[in-house]
């Protein structure tokens, strides 16, 4: 019944129907109740989500023990929801965010198989920092010798592997070392809330892959705010989007898996540190993207090709590919091949895989220009392409066949994100990426060519891309000492009014699918089926077809 805008009431009924798995009242916006009780004992999902004019939500009858899955975001009304709900001890997701429910049901503690926890759309006063003990419990034990200390543990919610407590105004000292036992958790969201630095709790979840603290008020990230030890040593994804801060401390590169890094809309931030440069032992990952929509500042002090060489520089062949995107408005003349439009293709050097002098291929684009109406995306299909000459054996005739592979088909998703001056877009791929594939199919290596094609995703349009650059990487570039000069918006003139300008859309992204996130800005690849956790297995060789995995 997704969609069905003209649903007003529920038959009764309903909520006996025994055997039912599955109810889905996605966008149900017109509907005002549902059964007054419900007893559906198979039931394993329950999406509400949308249904907007739900004055309430059930009671349950019985212990709805198959219950999995609960979804009640944008139930702008729904206040409460029944205490028996603790009974579900198979529930393992549950959503409310943008509802009515101003602090977290105190049951959730007794939950003990839930995994995921979305709470958010709190504005204004609320009653959720005042109960952080419902989720926060503080238990005082016996005295183990002369300090007799409150020991706070979060009961229950061990199985926790998300948690998004968006736009809950919660301050310094809000998240307590209690969190620290969710000993499962992945990935947190605190966007929204009101941090003027990095919770130092934060520091014990140690499985953290995936933290976000954007439009939180950070004006000031110290040295001391990333652990030195193995706190925060799992983080891979870092969102720190919409912050007031001018630096990054350098001691960021402690974080060794440290994959992603967003700062759009940081407009103070002047200053970058290498990051993402180090690696571990166990790496899994050897690809790593920056992106910095909108940070004029930080652009008027690093150049792009500056970012690109340090970082590459520093972590050497660890990584396979690395995009960045930064304010700029010409391709720097630095990238030796470049043309219009949004298709750019270079020959590699001969001998290909014998040639050590060369280390990689770069790639650049600008775009801009947009308006944020609509989720657009940046990237596309690289391919390898091998030439070869044949002679017919009828006539013997000359003729030409050319074959292609697949290197890489990914995006980034800037969500709904304005865009309002041009920008750059820098990929790199590591020499080892296109030595893998000529090499597995035998390729002829004396006639091979890179072409990367800016387009369309499966599921988004892609931002408007006015010029291309490539350049073939080789060791010489990094052992410059003075970097070419580039023409980029950099040495504009017009660079300060830009920086005003721009400031007029301060917006973050809004709510994507990821392309969740799970963040407004997220890596995007091209694959069948519902679309997958962001960022998980998104660098794959593909041969022999265009195909999409992530």
């Amino acid at each position: 019944m997704e969609g069905c805008t003209r649903l007003v009431h529920v038959h009764p009924s309903l909520g006996v129907l025994k055997r039912l798995k599955l109810l889905n009242l996605r966008g149900c916006k017109s509907l005002r109740s549902l059964p007054t009780k419900i007893g559906m004992e198979s039931l394993e999902t329950l999406i509400l989500s949308g249904c907007s004019n739900l004055a309430r939500f059930p009671e349950i009858d019985g212990k709805m023990e198959h219950l999995k899955t609960l979804d009640l975001s944008d139930c702008y009304k729904v206040e409460y929801l029944p205490e028996n709900l603790h009974q579900a001890e198979s529930l393992e997701e549950l959503d409310l965010r943008k509802t009515a429910i101003k602090e977290p049901p105190s049951f959730i503690s007794q939950l003990k198989n839930l995994k995921i926890l979305s709470f958010d759309g709190c504005k204004g006063p609320s009653k959720l920092k005042g109960n952080l003990l419902s989720l926060f419990k503080v238990s005082q034990r016996g005295r183990m010798n002369s300090i007799a200390p409150m020991l706070p543990s979060l009961f229950g919610l061990s199985s926790l592997t998300k948690l998004k407590l968006r736009n809950c105004n919660l301050g310094e000292g809000d998240i307590s070392s209690a969190i620290s036992c969710l000993s499962s958790l992945t990935s947190l969201d605190l966007n929204g809330n009101n941090f003027n630095s990095i919770p130092a709790s934060l520091a014990q979840l140690s499985k953290l892959e995936d933290l976000s603290l954007s439009n939180c008020g950070l004006f000031n990230i110290g040295e001391g705010d990333i652990p030195s030890d193995s706190g925060l040593s799992s983080l891979r994804e870092l969102d720190l989007n919409g912050n007031n801060f001018t630096s990054i401390p350098a001691s960021l590169a402690r974080l060794s898996n440290l994959q992603y890094l967003g700062v759009c809309n940081c407009r103070e931030l002047e200053t970058l540190p290498v990051l993402l440069a180090r690696k571990t032992s166990d790496w899994k990952h050897n690809w790593s993207y920056f992106v910095a929509i909108n940070c004029y500042r930080l652009a008027e002090n690093m150049s792009a090709i500056t970012l690109l060489k340090r970082h590459i520089k520093a972590f050497a062949n660890s990584r396979k590919r690395f995009d960045v995107v930064i304010p700029g408005n010409e391709i720097p003349e630095w990238f030796s091949q470049q043309r219009g439009g949004s298709v750019i293709e270079i020959p590699l050097p001969l001998n290909v895989q014998n040639d050590s002098q060369w280390f990689g291929v770069a790639f650049c684009c600008i775009f801009g220009d947009e308006d944020g109406s609509e989720i657009k995306v940046i990237g596309g299909p690289t391919y390898i392409h091998s030439t070869y000459s044949g002679e017919s054996s009828s006539n013997g005739s000359v003729f030409q066949v050319k074959n292609s592979q697949v290197v890489d088909f990914t995006f980034i998703n800037f969500g709904r994100r304005p865009i309002t001056k041009d920008h750059l877009f820098l990929r790199y791929f590591s020499r080892e990426v296109l030595n893998a594939l000529s090499l597995k199919d035998k390729c002829e290596t004396n006639n091979l060519s890179l072409e990367m094609s800016f387009q369309e995703s499966k599921w988004h349009p892609s931002v408007k891309v006015k010029k291309c650059g490539v350049r073939i990487m080789y060791e010489k570039d990094l052992e410059e000492i003075k970097e070419l000069q580039c023409r980029t918006i950099q040495s504009s003139p017009n660079l300060e009014h830009i920086h005003h300008h721009s400031t007029e859309n301060d917006g973050s992204a809004g709510s994507t699918s990821l392309v969740k996130r799970k963040r407004d800005i997220d890596e995007e690849t091209e694959e069948e089926g519902p679309h997958p956790k962001r960022m998980q297995n998104i660098f794959n060789f593909i041969t022999g077809r265009s195909g999409k995995k992530q």
